[in-house]
């Protein structure tokens, strides 16, 4: 199949609404000012590429995946396959950074966030599941009904977070940093009464 190749374009005021887009690569590219709604990608590949004040909502994909992605000032809402968007072999960081964003209702599986940066963010009723979040910084995030399973996150830093839900049992969080009155939240995975 052919591959239709974009580099060092930039993407300005479009707006897509359930469309699928294939065989595309793009590279270092800029999208501003965008909106994805309900759009599949299929076959495509982002690398190098940016997101700023882009409004991707419900986004599905199948054989694509993102490369040193950086997302400032986006709506990332209802991205469920973001797993599905790793690069393959031994290449780890499909996303450079967030910043300033919304995210909500997405799932982390089985992800990379070693030592990566999300502070500041809103991550509202999200999951992260088998993620390495070693060393990664969630100090003033709203985590609002945001829930941790099986993760590592030994030495993260959760400190003025808020609204998160970690399962003690599940996950790993020797020297990980909390913040009072918040962390008394994480007696709630053991199904303790307090008075």
């Amino acid at each position: 199949m052919q591959v239709t190749c974009y580099e060092e374009r930039l993407i300005k005021d479009q707006k897509y609404q359930s469309i699928t887009e294939e065989y595309c690569k793009f590279i270092d590219c800029s999208f501003e000012n965008c909106s994805f709604e309900d759009c599949t990608i299929n076959h495509c590949h982002f690398v190098n590429c940016s997101f700023y004040n882009c409004n991707i909502i419900s986004l599905t994909s199948q054989y694509s995946e993102i490369k040193n992605t950086v997302f400032k000032k986006c709506n990332l809402i209802g991205i469920h396959s973001w797993n599905g968007l790793l690069p393959v072999g031994k290449y780890t960081y499909a996303i450079e950074r967030i910043e300033d964003c919304c995210l909500k209702y997405n799932s982390f599986i089985e992800m990379n966030f070693r030592k990566f940066d999300f502070s500041g963010n809103v991550i509202q009723e999200s999951i992260f599941e088998e993620c390495d979040l070693q060393e990664s910084n969630f100090r003033n995030c709203r985590l609002e009904a945001t829930q941790f399973f099986r993760c590592d996150v030994r030495k993260a830093d959760f400190r003025e977070a808020k609204g998160y839900v970690i399962d003690i049992p599940s996950n790993k969080l020797r020297q990980a940093k909390f913040s009072f009155p918040e962390v008394v939240s994480l007696l709630d995975s053991l199904e303790i009464k307090i008075e």
